[in-house]
């Protein structure tokens, strides 16, 4: 029968979420995808593939693992290019080379785990953290040895004994040479003569009494000098032209000994092979173009090999044991360069066309697109390298184009999570005051969405506080401070911004739940909090922040806000969520009554009849969208005193209830005796 296929399923069905109350769109930097593309990811594992490497494909990836919720990712140009840090040592022996650009932010360090020059020592990176109880200590990879300089080399695909190579003319006699009576003077092949043309040229051999086969094999060999003579098993003679392909012949015109050989006259011809005439064009470090051509057709994988070695300045090889074909510059490192240009051999070879270029002792190091290389030196044992990586900087304008992008591709999302932070507070208010004034316009396109981003993890406090001083935004949620998140596609603790944790929260669970809802959980992803919104001299959470707080050895988020006036009903992230949605929910209801023509009292005011049936379709809606999981009651009611007639204008209240939330716990404790009743709880 059949095998039935089974495909396991990491995170659940990639299907349409249910709602896009929890879906998030994020914006930032990464090394690939398209600028201004909208990507989205149901499962983690395609993330890196579209993205690459980047503070965007981290947070993607870890809020698809976390949430289990559509995450929608769209890459920004860079406004800065990564920074890489000066290099620090603590131990002896050589230093290290750095190049590259960061992709992201990491504190990388480098350790020497056995000591060596190239391609004996041994070493360890690490880019991340791992949690030491409520420390964060570098948690290295695998061991590598320290590589050694390479030259460029490309190597085919193809197994060269399988080709089929240029033969030989060869003429076979059905007379056993070894019979009595041919041998000597007076023997039968004494004095006797053969006509030959080989290779289109008259050759005429005279026998003189050879003594034996062996001397006669010598007759023939000294007459006919591009051929090879031998017997075979059967002391048969063959005959073997030393060239090979169509050029070689072997065309027997006549002579008396033919009959005592036993030859016939006739033609042979040799056999061409796939590589006859063929051509391979190179490039080598030295910029001059070759071109091989196989004017002497090759008889074998060897001399394809003697060929291509003719070239200047590269060598080849045959790997075993599936003789594959191997060219490489004599140079190497940096300076070292192999271009496969083309030729009609190419594909026969089963070499690519190509550009390759040789490298030195180096090591590109997985997440941050750093490269480090090593000396021709020995490094020492226990000496450890660190530095660190800042990813690319975003702008302003490339996060508002990008929230243009998701708009003008009816993207459904409810959160715009800002992946990056900016130079400093006040690049960072800007941001807001600027999402703050974009998102004013989408409302009035009907799109309500909410920002969350993060200020830069090296301001003080102190600084935030006074830069967000007098800015007022219920658009807006801004996450203070960092801490140690594990990675998305990568392994460890990383230091990020808070609002990543804050963003995927908020797609985790129900809109209507505030960021530190201790129901929830806590914050599982957290492997350490470097400050404690608790312990902090500068309370963040009363500046409006959204910060970290601990609570029984546990992380939580103090309390999830917006930037709105401490008291706005709107302070409360949940509550403008569930607004949002109350919105959207009513809003269709609404829209249908546009150019609708109810009946009128006298005096211009709607009936009765039909007010209510407005309120009760309104009320129906916000109910379904929000009854019982995110609002405790919810009412519409159209205003009975407007003249409809005169202003054309129908008006309407709406109240939601959300349900509560306890910001504190207050309860009386004291000695004293239990009661019949109290025991019973009566």
């Amino acid at each position: 029968m059949p095998s039935a296929e089974i495909t396991f399923t990491e995170y659940g069905p990639a299907g349409e979420p249910a709602s896009a109350a929890r879906v998030v769109a994020k914006v930032g930097v990464c090394s690939a995808g398209s600028t201004n593309t909208v990507y989205a990811f149901d499962v983690p594992s395609p993330v890196a593939k579209a993205l690459g490497e980047g503070p965007l494909t981290e947070a993607s990836a870890q809020a698809v693992r976390v949430s289990k919720q559509r995450t929608l990712a769209i890459p920004i140009e860079a406004s800065i290019p990564g920074v890489l840090g000066s290099l620090t040592q603590s131990g002896s022996g050589p230093a290290l080379l750095l190049a590259g650009s960061p992709t992201d932010t990491a504190a990388v360090r480098v350790r020497i785990t056995k000591s060596g020059a190239q391609g004996v020592g041994r070493f360890r990176v690490s880019i991340s953290g791992t949690a030491a109880g409520a420390v964060v200590v570098p948690r290295f990879g695998t061991e590598l040895v320290i590589p050694t300089r390479k030259a460029a080399e490309v190597t085919g695909t193809r197994d060269l004994s399988r080709l089929m190579y240029a033969k030989s003319a060869e003429i076979r006699g059905d007379k056993d040479l070894g019979a009595s009576g041919l041998y000597g003077p007076g023997g039968l092949l004494d004095g006797k003569d053969i006509e030959a043309k080989l290779n289109g040229a008259d050759v005429t051999c005279v026998l003189e009494a050879p003594k034996d086969a062996a001397a006669l094999l010598a007759q023939l060999s000294n007459a006919f000098s591009a051929c090879v003579f031998s017997l075979d098993v059967g002391a048969r003679l063959v005959w073997t032209s030393k060239a090979i392909g169509k050029a070689a012949t072997i065309e027997l015109l006549g002579g008396s000994a033919l009959g005592a050989l036993g030859l016939v006259v006739g033609l042979k011809q040799g056999e061409p092979g796939d590589l006859d005439g063929a051509t391979l064009d190179i490039q080598e470090d030295t910029g001059e173009a070759h071109t091989v051509e196989f004017k002497d057709p090759p008889a074998d994988p060897a001399a394809i090999i003697a060929a291509l070695g003719k070239v200047n300045n590269v060598a080849a090889a045959l790997v075993a044991p599936a003789s594959k074909l191997r060219l490489s510059s004599k140079t190497i490192g940096e300076a070292s360069r192999l271009v496969i240009l083309g030729g009609s051999a190419l594909a026969l070879l089963g070499l690519p066309k190509a550009d390759v270029k040789g490298r030195e002792a180096d090591h590109t190091i997985p997440g941050v697109g750093v490269t480090i290389q090593f000396s021709a030196a020995a490094f020492v044992k226990d000496t450890e390298y660190a530095f660190a990586c800042t990813a690319p900087g975003i702008s302003i304008e490339a996060v508002i184009e990008a929230l243009d992008k998701l708009v003008q591709v009816k993207a459904d999302f409810r959160i715009l999570h800002v992946v990056g932070e900016l130079a400093d507070a006040a690049e960072t208010r800007a941001l807001a005051e600027a999402l703050d004034t974009k998102i004013a316009e989408l409302e009035a396109l009907k799109r309500p969405i909410v920002a969350i981003l993060g200020a830069p993890l090296g301001e003080t406090d102190e600084a935030l506080a006074e830069a967000f001083e007098g800015f007022t935004s219920r658009r807006v949620c801004v996450c203070a401070r960092g801490a140690w998140l594990r990675g998305g596609t990568l392994q460890g603790s990383f230091l990020r911004s808070q609002s990543w944790a804050a963003a995927y929260k908020a797609a985790a669970v129900r809109f209507s739940s505030d960021l530190g809802n201790h129901d929830d959980g806590p914050l599982k992803e957290v492997d350490a909090l470097p400050v404690d919104e608790g312990l902090a001299t500068v309370k963040l959470r009363a500046a409006r922040f959204t910060v970290m707080d601990t609570s029984g050895g546990n992380v939580y988020f103090a309390r999830g806000l917006t930037m709105a006036d401490e008291r706005s009903r709107y302070r409360d992230l949940n509550v403008t969520r569930v607004m949002i949605e109350a919105y959207l929910a009513a809003q269709p209801v609404l829209d249908n009554e546009i150019n609708n023509d109810p009946p009128l009292h006298e005096d211009g005011t709607l009936e009765t009849n039909t007010a209510g049936a407005i309120d009760r379709a309104v009320t129906n809606a916000l109910a379904s969208a929000l009854i019982p999981d995110h609002a405790s009651a919810v009412r519409a009611h159209v205003v009975r005193t407007d003249n409809v007639f005169e202003t054309n204008f129908l008006r309407a209240t709406m109240t939601v209830v959300p349900r509560g939330q306890i910001y504190g716990v207050s309860a009386e404790l004291g000695p004293g005796l239990l009661t019949d009743n109290e025991e019973e709880g009566g």
